[in-house]
């Protein structure tokens, strides 16, 4: 995984930044401990607009928008819009901050993709936070059988 931070250009107002070969566009509002915010699927960094501001008087809050999401225009070419190259992208985005574990937050598809990125990477995730998450998450947090 690799990362590199990028100024938007005046044609793309903000800013961007790139991860496997892929340029994340992010919002980002407050300073402090980093919050990292995912979005759902049919989704993007957006969704986040109204929790922004309120959420940036506590925490350096940064929402990314996924791989093949806006402002991307993706035709639906490719077979990287899975969870995997999510999970591998904010983990990336997570060591491009350059700001040492942060609380991550995911909600629906982003609660997964958050999900697998506390799982996979620990050492980038300091709490995690999930709302709805989508997907099969782990056998183990599943409730035991209720007794015949």
């Amino acid at each position: 995984m690799s990362a590199q931070a990028e100024t938007g250009t005046e044609e793309e107002a903000m800013p961007t930044l790139h991860v496997n070969g892929y340029g994340m566009a992010y919002a980002e509002r407050g300073t402090g401990t980093p919050l990292v915010l995912v979005h759902g699927s049919l989704l993007d960094q957006r969704y986040w607009a109204p929790q922004m501001g309120p959420l940036g008087e506590h925490f350096r809050v940064v929402a990314p928008s996924l791989r093949h999401c806006w402002p991307e225009r993706w035709e639906g070419v490719g077979d990287d819009f899975t969870i995997r190259p999510h999970v591998e992208d904010v983990a990336a985005f997570i060591d491009g901050l350059d700001a040492g574990p942060v609380h991550l937050l995911g909600h629906s598809r982003g609660g997964h993709v958050a999900f697998r990125v506390a799982q996979r990477f620990p050492e980038r995730v300091h709490a995690l936070l999930l709302a709805e998450p989508g997907g099969a998450l782990d056998a183990t947090l599943q409730p035991p059988p209720e007794p015949s």
